[in-house]
């Protein structure tokens, strides 16, 4: 590791990462006059590569963070609806794939870390041996989460934590990065079996919210929570229906169940925008 980046890891264990990511979603939120919201999206865009295809709004964006959770165009991202597979639920670049060796998953080459950690409770127990993908958001990319699976929301998990950084040089260099950051999972019921969707908080993501339900993360006071809804409050939900929304950028790690997903030919780096094949599930 570089003197540079040793230096900006210690840093990064030091300051008040969940404090100060509070104050970025809270300056995210603040009305902007419209000539100054069109200079930020222009110099974001530019920055960060944005795509034009998405919906502006009729009095246009109000807040930064209006334009982080942008809205897409209507057929600017296909579903693959057409077999029995699954699709991305992000717009990413796909860092890790494969199987779960027990309970062990890969971070990055040469750093693992555990199924049971990430999920803490005895529902890890579904996901034994089962495979795993990690979705990596960068600033410009749509932040909108989508499911992967047509099945039912059957609950989530709120798990309070810490707010590294999630980019590549830190996730290659700090074991454990994904379990000691905040998420929020969805648990989804499919005919493939259970399919767990990790929403991984990072520095300077303001908060991650749910489409179906209000709980959000990085409150000022949290618990650790596990619910599972009743059968009459569980959400129906289709492939690429909206699970909800990262008010900046961050990670996702699917979860599927043992033998449920043949995943496609990708390598690590491969780029892959919401709604675009990712594997063949088996029923």
């Amino acid at each position: 590791m570089t003197v540079t980046k040793t230096l900006a890891l210690f840093i990064f264990r030091i300051i008040p990462k969940s404090l100060l990511s509070r104050i970025f979603g809270y300056i995210a939120r603040i009305p902007l006059t419209p000539s100054l919201m069109n200079a930020f999206i222009r110099w974001y865009s530019a920055k960060y590569g944005v795509k034009d295809e998405y919906i502006v709004p009729k009095n246009g964006f109000r807040t930064m963070d209006h334009f982080f959770t942008r809205k897409l165009k209507e057929g600017s991202h296909p579903i693959d609806r057409a077999g029995n597979w699954a699709v991305s639920p992000v717009d990413a670049r796909i860092d890790q794939f494969g199987d779960i060796r027990d309970t062990t998953l890969i971070q990055a080459k040469g750093i693992g870390y555990s199924l049971q950690n990430l999920v803490p409770s005895d529902t890890y127990r579904k996901f034994l041996w089962g495979s795993f993908m990690t979705l990596y958001l960068s600033p410009g990319d749509y932040h909108r989460i989508h499911t992967p699976v047509d099945g039912t929301v059957i609950g989530y998990y709120n798990l309070p934590g810490t707010l590294f950084t999630v980019q590549e040089w830190v996730a290659s260099r700090l074991p454990d990065l994904f379990i000691k950051n905040e998420r929020l999972i969805s648990y989804i019921h499919s005919s493939a079996g259970a399919v767990a969707v990790c929403k991984i908080g990072a520095m300077n993501v303001g908060r991650i919210t749910l489409s179906y339900c209000k709980t959000r993360t990085n409150r000022t006071f949290r618990k650790r929570e596990e619910v599972f809804f009743p059968p009459a409050h569980q959400v129906p939900v289709r492939a690429g229906d909206e699970l909800g929304a990262f008010h900046l950028g961050s990670t996702i790690i699917l979860l599927f169940q043992k033998n449920a997903i043949t995943f496609d030919d990708f390598k690590a780096g491969d780029k892959i925008r919401m709604g675009n094949r990712i594997g063949t599930l088996h029923f």
